[in-house]
Formats: structure tokens, C-alpha cells, sequence
């Protein structure tokens, strides 16, 4: 039957991947968002400048329909949580890869308060801790959008983080059973 077909890449590698600068910012971002590697930081960028592109070649005018194109890109955006319906195609030109990074199943369990820190957040989505909308999900990188419920799987899970954060001599969060995630 042959090989199977070899997946590509979701991202592209930058230009210059020695560059100091760039090194550094990457660290920050790896280090703020408690990523495993900097291809997740490759892929939201990725992400961001085909966004980008799309914006670009409306505001050419090299689309037929502008008015339904420019309605799907922001209620995609809309959605996702990084926009809000006031926006316009030109401010699709302002994104940035942090703006993708926020709305990360990862990023939003530490901003909810169920974990203690982005890692132990990662750790919690990957041994299946952690369900969005009653449905477990395993993947840190998935998107969380707006209106989605974050919830422990496991009451046994949320008693332990309680515990270490009473223990830290933090507040315990008494309503973390089903928040919505709201669009900023």
C-alpha cells in the first residue's frame, strides 16, 4: 500500500532563526505562555500573518465579494475572542502572534485560576484533567472560544489545587465549576 502521506508543517521556520533579538523575544513569549517549543510560537505566527495576508488583499481590492469576506474573517476573529464586532478589516493589521497565544486552552486554565502556574496548566490539559464544554481535551494548544466552559474533569483534581493554594496562602476561588470565557 505504500508509505503514508507525510503531514506538513502548520508553520513556517523564520528567516533568521539566530538572531538575537528574536531569541530573546521568543524566550519571553516561551517563558510568559509556558510553551514546550518555539515551533508553538512559529504556528501563532503563522497564523496571524495569513490573517494578515487575507486583510491585505481585501483592502487591495483584489476580492470579488468584500463585503461578505470582510463579515468572515471578523466573525471568525469575533469567535476566536480577539476581536469584537466594532472592529474592521484594517485593524486585522495590527494583530500579533500574543493576541493568538492568549486565547490557547493553556493560557486561559492559568488565567481562570485552575492551576497554580502555565506549566501545571499544561500538565492538567495533557493527563486529561481539564474538559471545555463537558468534553475532555488533551491539547494546550486548542482555542478556547468565547462562551466556552473551562471545568475540571475530576472534583478529586480541583480538591488538591485547593489545597496547595490555601497552603501558598492564596484565596481559593469558590465558583471555578463552570466559568465562560469572555472576549477582552
Amino acid at each position: 500500500m505504500g508509505e503514508p502521506k507525510r503531514l506538513s508543517r502548520k508553520f513556517d521556520v523564520p528567516r533568521k532563526i539566530w538572531d538575537r533579538q528574536k531569541i530573546i523575544a521568543d524566550r519571553k513569549l516561551i517563558k510568559e505562555y509556558g510553551l514546550r517549543n518555539k515551533e508553538e510560537i512559529w504556528k501563532a505566527e503563522t497564523q496571524v500573518r495569513n490573517l494578515r495576508k487575507q486583510a491585505r488583499q481585501l483592502l487591495a481590492g483584489r476580492v470579488d465579494d468584500y463585503n461578505k469576506r470582510s463579515k468572515e474573517i471578523i466573525n471568525k476573529l469575533v469567535k476566536m475572542g480577539v476581536f469584537t464586532k466594532d472592529h474592521t478589516v484594517e485593524d486585522i493589521l495590527k494583530l500579533q502572534a500574543t493576541d493568538v497565544l492568549e486565547r490557547r486552552l493553556q493560557t486561559q486554565v492559568f488565567k481562570k485560576g485552575l492551576s497554580l502556574s502555565v506549566s501545571q496548566a499544561r500538565q492538567l490539559i495533557t493527563h486529561g484533567h481539564i474538559a471545555v464544554n463537558g468534553v475532555k481535551r488533551t491539547a494546550p494548544s486548542s482555542i478556547v472560544f468565547v462562551g466556552d466552559s473551562i471545568s475540571y474533569t475530576d472534583t478529586k483534581i480541583k480538591a488538591v489545587i485547593d489545597k496547595s493554594l490555601e497552603s501558598k496562602g492564596k484565596p481559593v476561588l469558590k465558583e471555578q465549576k463552570k466559568e465562560e470565557v469572555k472576549g477582552e
